[in-house]
């Protein structure tokens, strides 16, 4: 995602161009062509304990994946076990069992059993499939994922994964437990959001050169203050070309940031919004990224920028 923070560095990640975080940490050894993908984030040590959950999925044992004979064209869904145990929400931060193979090579390329201890990640962090599929699987549940590559890694695999671009990827996950629930979400405002659905961004002529607020559907939860830490789906379109470069509609997911981290439209303009509203904001050059646009954003430099978002929580 394109995030509207000051610190470019510490953005979540930038559409096609930064597809979140990979799932594994690194390939291994470069000196060693047949190394192994190394897993993500390690779980428990070794020498930690076990909990019930983890030593059942043991005792059932990493799983054989079977691939599609043509590639997809929608991220599936497919409950091989059902869980029992809590339900993963979005932005939540689990651990889990998985491995990923490839639909064209029929290669393995990456397997937390390999490295005999589950992962541990964010949902903000992984590709696209991973955030939108493993939201409502139930701790101690198997699923498979069927991605394509467009939610995936795109043209653009991880060098050394032996993933093909745009190359559809199964994975089977056993989910050992939730970390963090992740943020809070107001269902009833989420729910209302998608109802809506992904907005149609009308540029307005003349352009404004202060930044203008305007609030499409009025929210009856709590309002926004300075500073806060907000949950929001959004799309934002550069006024020029009226061409959106970035949504959180697109990968299924909202997202979640303190109003002190992102640009100054953004932290001005959405305070006093309440939990269930879509607001425009018009934001002026001065108040988005003035004549440094984001490296690859297609922005050009003093592009005024308009956003329409729907916050679903604060918190």
């Amino acid at each position: 995602m394109l995030s509207p923070r000051r610190s470019l560095s510490r953005r979540i990640g930038f559409g096609a161009i930064v597809i979140s975080v990979l799932l594994f940490a690194s390939c291994g050894d470069e000196s060693s062509a047949d190394a192994e993908p190394a897993a993500v984030d390690a779980g428990a040590s070794d020498a930690a304990p076990k909990d019930a959950t983890l030593i059942a999925i043991e005792k059932r044992g990493a799983p054989e994946v079977e691939v599609p004979d043509k590639p997809a064209t929608e991220l599936e869904v497919i409950d091989l076990e059902e869980g029992t145990g809590d339900e993963v929400g979005p932005g939540a931060t689990i651990t889990a069992h998985y491995i990923g193979v490839g639909q064209a090579s029929g290669k393995k390329f990456d397997s937390s059993w390999d490295q005999d201890q589950p992962a541990t990640f964010s949902l903000d962090g992984v590709i696209p499939g991973w955030t939108e599929g493993l939201v409502g699987m139930k701790v101690g549940g198997r699923r498979e994922l069927i991605i394509p590559g467009a939610q995936a890694y795109s043209d653009q695999p991880p060098e050394g994964s032996g993933i093909e671009p745009d190359e559809t990827l199964v994975f089977v996950i056993d989910l050992v437990r939730i970390d963090d629930p992740g943020p809070a979400i107001d269902a009833k405002a989420q729910a209302a959001a998608q109802e809506r659905g992904e907005p149609k961004i009308q540029v307005p002529d003349p352009l404004p050169t202060e930044l203008t607020v305007t609030d499409d559907v009025e929210g009856t939860g709590d309002e926004v203050k300075k500073g806060d830490e907000v949950t929001v789906s959004y799309a934002g379109a550069s006024a020029s070309t009226g061409t959106i470069f970035d949504s959180s509609w697109e990968r299924g997911q909202p997202v979640t940031f303190k109003l002190d981290e992102v640009i100054p439209g953004w932290g001005e303009g959405l305070v006093g919004m309440k939990v269930g509203g879509r607001r425009t904001l018009v934001i002026p050059p001065e108040q988005a990224y003035g004549d440094t646009p984001p490296p690859g954003s297609d922005m050009k430099p003093g592009e005024t920028l308009v956003f329409v978002v729907d916050l679903v929580g604060i918190g």
